[in-house]
């Protein structure tokens, strides 16, 4: 667990840096500086890449998390193992570029009308999933070589920098809004190349055919598992995309709509963020414990991503949603519309978190078919509800019908990893902190708010006030109950090492 909670920390230090980034360019500038509509084709570009990218990589990425203990052996350069995920995912690209092609006359038809802005730069999603699918395949080679946490300084944070700088060259008006784009794809570049240079750096970039070897029973455990995980694949990133396109489709929504959910989500995902980099650092230790079908090793560390995933989903959720009315304050008008898509997105989020890893112990186990599966009903459960609830309430709906999607998904992943490995991860601690949570969201809401008409940094004072309120609060609470031992190790380290010297 040592390793889990040093790479953790590290990973949502470099991930809450570019989240500060990130809050800066998609929170504030963006939405200053361009229409929602210009905003809503940055997120559908990049939604929809995301959705390229996993199926251009074929599973490969989600097969090396299950199988690359069987490939690991640097004499032999991994037996090859980049190369067969480079030129697989090389095929996959082509197959996407030949569908954008074919698509195209059926976009223009569908879009033209209310998002001529999307039929206009519908081809950059060719290098925009390029990039993007390359980044992924390098990031998840070296994840599987225990190094989550350059992929996360690149995506989180080099990234979103790059991308604030593309913002601040059209912001001094030294760029027109198509030379911004040409820009906002370099970052993307960029990113890539740094990742495989890192690779490099680790004398890790291995693309010799003459290790390149697989047994005959190994090929066909990997096909098998790659066509089920890029069904996952597929379904997750369908599933976090499909609101956007719904929305953009929906009648008297479009474009502009999209651009007000986008900037609603990313408040949300902000959340999630020591979940993902949690995922990225317990994947691969969790295969090689069913390798040595270790158990206890997995149940302990199950156990302890729910509870230290749930407090530090807590404190986020309390904190995004006690400020959002000093937030909205910063943005033009109509973006407070996005209110409650936050609220309810944010609420998928934690109960993501609070299940801790289910999905990637049912995914590198036996019984990996019925992750898939389960993806498959999350989709259609997803798509259903969307259809249903978005007519209704708009983009609320859209973030509603997410947040009962995550809650049924997470429910029956869960169910079905305590029926079949006799794993139950929660305790009265739990509920407990869930409780506090809610306490400490009342108390913080109490205090009025600056009036609407005050000056700018009288909001900055209050969120600064407020959110140092909460974290004592909340934070003095899980200290003083001792409700979870990592936490109060990783304080009494620290205050061993800045007071005790």
């Amino acid at each position: 667990m040592g390793i889990i909670k040093r790479q953790t920390i590290q990973s949502s230090v470099y991930t809450y840096a570019g989240v500060a980034v990130g809050f800066l360019t998609q929170g504030i500038l963006f939405p200053n500086l361009f229409s929602k509509a210009q905003v809503g084709l940055l997120s559908l570009l990049i939604s929809l890449a995301q959705v390229l990218s996993q199926l251009s990589n074929l599973g490969t990425n989600g097969a090396g998390g299950r199988y690359f203990p069987y490939f690991r052996d640097t004499e032999r350069q991994h037996n090859g193992y980049l190369l067969m995920t480079s030129l697989t995912t090389l095929a996959g690209f082509g197959l996407c570029v030949l569908g954008l092609w074919l698509a195209r006359p059926w976009i223009i038809e569908q879009n033209q009308a209310q998002s001529p802005l999307f039929v206009e730069y519908y081809y950059l999603l060719i290098p925009l999933t390029l990039f993007t699918v390359y980044f992924t395949v390098f990031d998840n080679y070296a994840r599987l070589l225990y190094d989550p946490v350059t992929g996360t300084l690149l995506q989180q944070f080099v990234q979103r920098l790059l991308i604030l700088l593309a913002g601040v060259t059209y912001w001094l008006g030294w760029v027109t809004f198509p030379q911004f784009l040409g820009l906002w794809l370099l970052a993307f570049f960029l990113q890539m190349i740094l990742m495989v240079f890192s690779v490099f750096r680790d004398k890790a970039l291995f693309l010799s055919r003459q290790f390149l070897s697989m047994s005959p029973e190994l090929r066909r455990d990997l096909t098998r598992y790659a066509a089920l995980t890029l069904t996952t694949a597929l379904s997750s990133q369908i599933i976090l995309t499909i609101d956007k396109v719904m929305i953009n489709n929906a009648k008297e929504l479009g474009l502009s709509a999209t651009g007000v959910y986008s900037i609603a989500a990313n408040f949300a995902t902000v959340i999630a963020v020591p979940a993902t980099a949690l995922y990225k650092v317990s994947g691969t230790l969790i295969a090689e414990s069913w390798k040595s079908n270790d158990l206890e090793n997995i149940r302990k560390i199950y156990s302890k991503s729910c509870l230290n995933q749930l407090i530090a989903g807590c404190l986020v959720f309390v904190g995004v949603a006690a400020n959002l009315p000093n937030v909205f304050r910063f943005l033009p008008a109509g973006y407070e519309a996005g209110y409650y898509v936050i609220l309810w997105l944010g609420l998928g989020k934690l109960i993501d978190m609070a299940t801790g890893i289910n999905g990637i112990i049912l995914n590198t186990s036996r019984y990996y078919v019925y992750d898939s599966l389960f993806f498959v009903a999350l989709t259609f459960i997803t798509i259903a509800a969307n259809y249903y609830l978005i007519p209704r309430f708009g983009i609320n709906g859209a973030a509603m019908g997410g947040a009962l999607a995550t809650l049924l998904y997470n429910l029956a992943r869960t169910l079905f990893v305590g029926f079949a490995f006799k794993m139950q991860p929660f305790t009265w601690r739990n509920v407990a902190i869930v409780l506090i949570g809610l306490a400490v969201w009342w108390i913080a809401v109490q205090v009025p708010y600056p009036d609407s008409a005050a000056e700018k940094w009288r909001f900055f004072l209050d969120i600064a006030w407020r959110s140092a309120l909460i974290t004592t609060l909340f934070g003095g609470l899980m200290i003083g109950l001792k409700l979870s031992p990592e936490v109060n190790q990783t304080v009494a380290g620290l205050r061993k090492r800045f007071f005790n010297n």
